[in-house]
């Protein structure tokens, strides 16, 4: 059965609860410095869409992440999210993808599907992964593919993909940049190097620091991560 995401931020004044969990907390698993919140000041929108927003102040980073675990997951299919990263150092925005069920285990055996990853200190980078029980960031045997794009900050762009049995396709404002394909380059096909053939959440968040973002520069806040739409068809 067909399962679609449609949503015009812009046109939107609530985040849906029946689409939308909002996690609060201080959740780091790449030594990040926020803290996650619910508060009007890190989560709200605009005219220009849905604004997570990364503020410092007395000593504390926050900022805001939101998923769709338990209400909106899918097996295959394609999408598209249109977005505005930020340019602050330190900033680590992201659009993502995890497990509904954790099939073959916790992470990172059950698999994880970054459908872009940005970071204010490369700012006209984007990383574009995923990670898998024998391939992942803490091995040497990884897929990671990086594409450079001048000018990517501070204005909209289209961010997609297309997942199937065998392979999982990036698109960059409608652009194919790269593939992974299941065994690729002699690489396992059981689940320890391809465990994509279960149901997936959409998460989205504006982490602070970390293993990839990096030095802070406290200076900058706050920063926005704006979205602007979403439109996903999977099964």
């Amino acid at each position: 059965m067909k399962k679609t995401l449609k949503i015009d931020f812009v046109k939107e004044k609530n985040l849906d609860s029946n689409i939308w969990n909002i996690a609060v907390g201080k959740k780091s698993s790449n030594n990040e410095k926020q803290q996650y919140t619910d508060k009007d000041k890190n989560i709200f929108f605009s005219d220009e869409g849905l604004v997570i927003q990364a503020t410092f102040s007395h000593g504390i980073y926050e900022s805001a992440r939101i998923h769709t675990k338990d209400k909106f997951f899918f097996k295959y299919g394609k999408g598209e999210i249109v977005a505005k990263v930020p340019s602050g150092k330190g900033t680590w925005p992201a659009i993502w993808m995890m497990p509904q069920d954790n099939t073959y285990g916790h992470w990172p055996r059950s698999g994880e599907i970054d459908i872009m990853e940005h970071t204010g200190n490369n700012k006209d980078l984007l990383y574009l992964c995923i990670h898998t029980d024998k391939y992942n960031h803490t091995q040497k045997d990884q897929y990671f593919y990086s594409v450079q794009k001048e000018n990517i900050a501070d204005q909209f762009h289209k961010f997609g993909f297309e997942w199937t049995e065998d392979h999982i396709s990036y698109f960059i404002d409608g652009k194919k940049e790269h593939t992974y394909y299941r065994g690729e380059e002699s690489k396992d096909i059981t689940q320890k190097g391809w465990p994509f053939n279960q149901p997936f959440y959409l998460i989205i968040n504006l982490a602070i620091g970390g293993t990839l973002g990096g030095k802070i520069d406290d200076s900058a806040f706050p920063q926005q991560f704006v979205i602007k739409s979403i439109d996903i068809e999977g099964y």
